[in-house]
């Protein structure tokens, strides 16, 4: 709780991530809004890919600034040197990481709906809410493990998006085809049961991998 609070005052008194997360989620929309504007086209079915692909890369911008400090002012032994289990680090990075990815997504899927979904979505929103926290904590458990990894070497803005881009597909893949079936069909949870439970298998998978390696990862 408090490795949380610190980088939680710590981004509410600069705002640096959250305005740069949220500056790239809102060109992204009106960049996609205008590429695949047709007259009466109905795009619908585009916006699971859309809404998650501009998810995915937002949160690389915040996953990249996860240790930033901590690593550019010397600070990193201090927190190494605090008298707890490394994974409780790993934690309050990921769930700090989480709760900035959430903000962005409260304030970016109201637009979102209003650039490209044609139907009410008010009756699927607590559908989509739970695709949508299955898919960050995912994202986000993932992101914070290769961020650690990342973060001592020289080009880790460049290694990160490498090495995380590739594992975040079966992600994407779950969470777009998910996204498109509520918005689009109307799909119900017995309709997407089975991606619902790819994403909770991922999730669990990457957390017992965090936490069996992170030592190591952190330590190095």
């Amino acid at each position: 709780m408090a490795i949380l609070r610190k980088d939680l005052i710590r981004e509410l008194r600069t705002r640096e991530m959250l305005v740069s997360m949220f500056l790239f989620v809102m060109l992204a929309l009106v960049i996609f809004h205008y590429a695949f504007a047709v007259e009466d086209t109905d795009l619908t079915y585009f916006t699971g890919g859309m809404l998650w692909v501009t998810f995915i890369f937002s949160a690389l911008l915040g996953l990249n600034r996860s240790f930033a400090q901590e690593k550019d002012e010397q600070c990193l032994d201090g927190l190494l040197l605090c008298p707890v289990d490394r994974v409780t680090i790993f934690l309050a990075k990921a769930t700090g990481n989480l709760i900035f990815l959430l903000i962005i997504q409260a304030v970016s899927v109201p637009v979102f709906t209003v650039f490209f979904v044609q139907r009410s979505y008010a009756a699927d929103l607590g559908l989509f809410v739970l695709v949508m926290l299955l898919a960050d904590v995912g994202i986000c458990v993932l992101g914070t493990l290769l961020a650690t990894i990342s973060m001592n070497t020289r080009a880790r803005d460049l290694l990160l998006p490498i090495v995380f881009l590739p594992l975040v597909v079966p992600v994407l893949i779950a969470a777009t085809s998910a996204t498109t079936g509520i918005f689009a069909d109307g799909a119900t949870i017995g309709d997407l049961a089975a991606r619902l439970g790819f994403l909770v298998v991922f999730d669990g998978i990457f957390l017992v991998a965090a936490y069996g390696t992170y030592d190591f990862a952190i330590g190095e």
